[in-house]
């Protein structure tokens, strides 16, 4: 525990991060060089960096991070920290169907595989360099979990095109994993982990009825697209697919969640207020639900040294790395600074959360 507050105490402070937006890349390069990721953005002379090596440093610096925090944890902590970790494992999976799928450039492809676990980026760029469609990136896999797991939902819907399928496969299965983990704790660890994962599968689902709905997909489909439930149970999801738009939807979901956590009725207040604006939007803000429940599970909880602290942690890290890999990605494109402070995920509380374990 005190090394992740010490960690903590590292995370970038709102306003300096917002400065990088519409910096160059010696800029930010500079403005990193004396951060929690000057290790790895050190590794290459300033001569020869590029904005992909800035961006493979940030996934680096998080991958060592989690990797620091599993190797100093034992037991029933451990082992939730490994399951946890298979979030990004998966997310390196996608990553190479969709690339072998849409034929994008192996180096491409690589700028989004997390060096997390036993799919590091040779591993993964094996895999790319050798596969010719989906059906050799499956099959490349077939030592992994992941690989098995793909096999079966090929097996059983009969269709290999439809990723979409496939992913959903994938994350159920992580997710199970990492639920089953929650059940081995006890007390108030059990409970805080259980809140914030709960808000993170919920917010999940919720966007997939969103998209869903927008893309006029039958409700059976929408509902083979749902994650294991958490607060918001089959049954009241149901309800929601069937509701005819947003605005409805989040009337009839902000009922059910009147005596949740304050956080669902902070993130669904918005929606409903917001109802009318793009998917992309509202997808965003439900993209900051977990971050949300983390803030609010530091602050209720920041006494005393707890599990849900490491995971407040770890997501605050990961969205301070998206945050960052947004800013660099605009910058290489020279997009608008405004346009580059929308993408941003930032939530209200941030500015407190990081105040909640430095010294007064």
């Amino acid at each position: 525990m005190p090394r992740v507050a010490i960690e903590n105490l590292k995370l970038i402070e709102i306003d300096d991060l917002i400065n990088l937006i519409g910096k160059d890349l010696e800029a930010i390069r500079c403005a990193l060089a004396d951060s929690p990721y000057s290790k790895q953005i050190s590794a290459v002379s300033q001569d020869t960096l590029t904005y992909s090596f800035l961006e493979a440093a940030l996934l680096q610096n998080y991958a060592e991070t989690i990797q620091k925090l599993v190797k100093f944890s034992s037991g029933n902590i451990k082992k939730l920290l490994v399951a946890f970790s298979k979030k990004l494992e998966v997310s390196n999976v996608k990553t190479m169907l969709r690339a072998s799928k849409a034929q994008i450039d192996v180096d491409e492809a690589l700028k989004n595989i997390v060096p997390v676990g036993t799919l590091d980026v040779n591993r993964c760029r094996a895999i790319l360099e050798a596969a010719k469609g989906v059906e050799d990136v499956i099959a490349a896999l077939h030592d992994f979990e992941y690989g098995k797991i793909l096999k079966h939902a090929v097996e059983e819907h009969g269709d290999i095109t439809d990723l979409t399928l496939l992913e959903v496969a994938l994350d159920k299965a992580v997710y199970r994993e990492i639920l089953e983990k929650i059940e081995k704790l006890t007390g108030v660890d059990k409970k805080i982990v259980k809140d914030v994962l709960g808000m993170e599968l919920d917010a999940v689902n919720v966007k997939v009825i969103l998209k869903g709905k927008e893309l006029a997909v039958s409700p059976e489909i929408i509902k083979d697209y749902l994650m294991p439930t958490a607060f918001l149970n089959e049954e009241t999801l149901e309800e929601a697919i069937e509701t005819a738009d947003v605005k409805s939807m989040m009337e009839s979901l902000l009922k059910i969640v009147e005596f949740a956590h304050p956080v669902y009725k902070k993130i669904f207040t918005q929606i409903l207020k917001e109802s009318n604006a793009p998917l992309s939007r509202l997808e965003a803000i439900l993209d900051k639900a977990p971050l949300e429940m983390s803030l609010s599970m530091l602050k209720e909880h920041s006494r005393y040294y707890n599990l849900g602290f490491i995971l407040a942690f770890l997501n605050l890290k990961w969205a301070e790395v998206k945050n960052l890999r947004c800013i660099v990605k605009g910058s290489e494109r020279k997009s608008p600074p405004s346009q580059v402070r929308k993408l941003l995920t930032i939530p209200d509380e941030w500015q407190t959360s990081q105040l909640i374990c430095r010294p007064s």
